[in-house]
């Protein structure tokens, strides 16, 4: 139960502006764009089989493509209705969930190309939507 403080709050979350570099940045962390696009190429990456990718590169498998698509459409939908702190918050908490099981293994030689832009995309969207939830939200 919340505290009656809390509950009959008259000033709800807010963000503050960015000054310096991130200044240039932040317009795009409160929008849709970036997490729509990465999330779109995973739904891209889900129609490639995995038998046409040589044994020994890495791949991730079918299921988080398509998963971690579904959520980065998720993300996109939160931040395209307006809820720059929820959508920054949902965007970040995933793509550090994929990059913490997926970095190491797409990163190894030998490379392929499709797993490469999944991890670059997925670690730039870390990291403005990161300094946007962790840094301008309170």
């Amino acid at each position: 139960m919340e505290s009656p403080e809390r509950a009959h709050s008259s000033s709800p979350s807010t963000s503050q502006t960015a000054t310096g570099v991130f200044s240039h940045f932040q317009p795009y962390a409160r929008s849709k764009g970036p997490i729509l696009g990465l999330g779109t190429l995973f739904a891209a990456s889900a129609v490639i089989p995995s038998t046409i990718v040589r044994p020994n590169v890495y791949f991730p498998p079918y299921l988080h493509r398509v998963g971690f698509s579904l959520v980065f459409g998720g993300a996109a939908y939160v931040l395209g209705a307006g809820d720059a702190r929820n959508g920054s918050g949902i965007a970040t908490a995933w793509t550090l969930t994929y990059l913490f099981l997926h970095l190491r293994r797409s990163l190894k030689p030998p490379f392929y190309p499709v797993t490469l832009a999944m991890t670059a995309g997925t670690t730039a969207c870390a990291a403005l939507y990161g300094t946007e939830y962790f840094m301008y939200q309170t």
